[in-house]
């Protein structure tokens, strides 16, 4: 029906329908019921040809709908969604008027309005919730007419980041500047300054001085925006990075201590190398001298090499201290942990040290140690250091012992403990000189006396039981003797595993001992028959002229060398050898590298060899051990051990 048939057929509405033509609004008329009767062309074209045939409510959007279905009839209205023609829904700002036994409904499209409104209010509460529970600050810079900037905006994570209430801020941001560290001040104010300026986007980082929180540092990145106003507005974001900074300052920190901790390995190999290298040759022809037999040595010469030969030990037993003492410091002394047993240990440093103590004319009693129930007394350690410790000790209790004195090494439980103790009858020491027992290299006043020593030795033995989870206890008195005591924890005797060969060079270091002054044992006759092609590999003139000298006392071997890696190679694919001896620090390669090489071709892989090298480190030594090598002899070489390495070897060959 027409808007012109509809007003005749409701007297009293044509004014008011002429003015819903001119508003673009749309109307319909409906019973005290709700059922919907005549209707202008514009709801039927939104709500569809049929809409006449039921209850208007039922086109309202059902979360609308009880709002609707309640709300008594007058001079009221309401926004609510219909359903349209084609299924969808959209906003109409609903009215309705009693006209009589029926009621008028007037329908206005606000669809597009009210969808802003909506968005408007879902940013607003998201920008309310982002602003109560975002760990930053959001805020935003606007410039006044005269170009001054002011915070319209902050949120109220302030408070945390810069100890001001919103409000502060939005009065002055320039209270901002008051936060800063001095150091950064200037530079943030330009930066604040560049941006306004420029509108361009920053990122920036700066500290602040808090009253409660002290220096901590910031990082913002802010962008600008045209406003309606036609002025640019400035948005940003601020929160706080001390945590992140803090992180990445102790990471720095630990590249920069590992960097150190490779270059301290780097020259304490190096050093070990430099220091060996020279001393393997002092060393070496020393003993060769005295051993020799085609050209004896006199009584006063053989002195006089006897004691180029103890001052090269002293000095090899000083290198050792020292080295050790710095890869403790430098926390590079990897321990083995296990479970030893007492007597075995005892044994073996007994071993150790008695020709010492043959020496200095010191008896060593008979170890002592209970017999428990359950099974040999037994302790976890580490236990090639466990025995550097004891030989430590025990030979300090013989060194500085009188001639007839005694020394005593015992074992005892003490609760979950095993209590190992070196005791001897000998000069004793002071309080003072006990106060300083653990300086690096205070000797306590042996320095002008004729006992060698480093000075470091008992530093080292208190570093090691440390670094085995034990404690150290020491009672002395002038002219009664010292007793030192080894605390470490006691392991179950089932545990213990098959005893180890002493550290290499342990034995060096313990010296003490004359050595005979008798020819080299002959090799066994099986060996000494058999020609024996041996390589060695080695670049360094004066150790390859020792190793030749101390190869003329085995003449069954024939000795060749090669002075590189590369040159091994070449040497061994002419013709294979039976046995090599290689350096392990070659100018062109490592000796482990050079071994690699060698097994990778089925021609060369397998050949026997023993490692030659002044790197003592222990996990360059069990590095080569599990690469097949069938030993390492380190350098100065000591020959008896060397010959007696080398005729094991050339036993084996069959």
């Amino acid at each position: 029906m027409s808007s012109p048939d509809m007003a005749q057929a409701t007297p009293g509405l044509a004014p008011t329908l002429a003015v819903l033509q001119l508003l673009d609004a749309a109307w319909f008329l409906a019973d005290a019921d709700g059922r919907a009767g005549q209707a202008c062309a514009r709801v039927t074209a939104w709500l569809g040809a049929g809409f006449g045939a039921g209850h208007w409510q039922d086109l309202v959007h059902p979360d609308d709908r009880a709002l609707a279905e309640g709300q008594p009839v007058g001079e009221r209205g309401a926004d609510r969604r219909w359903r349209m023609a084609d299924g969808s829904w959209r906003w109409f700002a609903h009215r309705s008027q009693p006209m009589g036994a029926q009621t008028l409904h007037v329908l206005q499209d606000i669809d597009a309005r009210k969808r802003r409104e909506i968005a408007h209010s879902d940013a607003a509460g998201l920008l309310d919730s982002l602003r109560l529970h975002l760990p930053g600050v959001f805020y935003k810079l606007d410039a006044d007419e005269q170009g001054v900037p002011h915070v319209t905006f902050v949120s109220e994570a302030v408070r945390e980041l810069l100890e001001y209430e919103p409000d502060e801020v939005e009065a002055d941001f320039r209270r901002i500047f008051d936060r800063v560290h001095p150091d950064d001040r200037e530079r943030f104010q330009a930066i604040v300054a560049n941006a306004l300026r420029t509108h361009a986007d920053t990122t920036f980082e700066y500290r602040v001085v808090l009253p409660r929180k002290g220096v901590r540092h910031v990082a913002g990145r802010a962008c600008s925006a045209l406003q309606s106003t036609g002025r640019q507005a400035r948005f940003g974001y601020q929160h706080d990075i001390t945590e992140q900074k803090l992180y990445q300052e102790a990471l720095v920190q630990a590249r920069a201590a590992e960097q150190a901790s490779e270059l301290k390995s780097e020259f304490l190999s190096r050093m070990s190398h430099e220091l060996r290298t020279p001393l393997n040759a002092i060393l070496g022809f020393a003993q060769l001298l005295k051993m020799s037999t085609a050209e004896p040595l006199g009584a006063e010469q053989w002195a006089r090499v006897d004691v180029l030969e103890r001052a090269g030990r002293h000095l090899l037993a000083l290198v050792n201290d020292v080295l050790d003492l710095s890869r403790i410091e430098a926390g590079h002394m990897a321990l083995h942990m296990g479970a030893m047993g007492v007597r075995g240990v005892f044994d073996e440093v007994h071993s150790l040290v008695v020709s010492t103590a043959h020496a200095h004319r010191v008896s060593l009693r008979r170890p002592t140690w209970p017999d428990l129930p359950e099974g040999p007394l037994a302790v976890r350690a580490d236990m090639l250091r466990l025995q550097q410790v004891l030989v430590n000790l025990m030979t300090n209790a013989i060194k500085y012992n009188r001639p007839g004195g005694d020394v005593w090494l015992a074992a005892s439980l003490v609760g979950s403990e095993v209590c190992l103790t070196v005791r001897d009858n000998g000069q004793g020491m002071t309080p003072e000189q006990q106060a300083h027992l653990f300086e690096p290299f205070n000797r306590l006043g042996a320095e002008g006396s004729d006992i060698d020593g480093s000075g470091i030795g008992m530093v080292i033995v208190q570093r090691l039981v440390q670094l085995m989870g034990g404690r150290l206890s020491l009672r002395s008195a002038p002219g009664e003797g010292t007793e030192v005591s080894v605390f470490l924890p006691r392991a179950e005797s089932q545990e213990v595993a098959a005893p180890l060969a002493p550290w290499p060079g342990l034995a060096a270091q313990v010296g003490g001992g004359e050595p005979a002054a008798t020819p080299a044992s002959s090799a066994p006759a099986q060996a000494a028959q058999r020609p024996v092609d041996i390589l060695c590999v080695e670049d360094n003139e004066v150790n390859i002229a020792l190793l030749t000298s101390i190869m003329e006392l085995r003449p069954a071997c024939a000795l060749r060398v090669a002075r590189s890696g590369a040159q091994a190679l070449k040497y061994v694919a002419q013709r294979r050898p039976d046995l090599m001896l290689i350096d392990m620090q070659l100018g062109d390669m490592s000796g482990l590298d050079l071994a690699s090489s060698l097994d990778r071709d089925a021609c060369t892989a397998g050949i026997p060899r023993i490692a030659l090298s002044a790197d003592a480190m222990p996990g360059t030594i069990r590095e080569a051990q599990a690469r097949g090598f069938l030993a390492y002899v380190t350098k100065p070489v000591d020959v008896r051990p060397f010959l007696a390495t080398l005729d094991q070897a050339i036993e084996q060959l069959g």
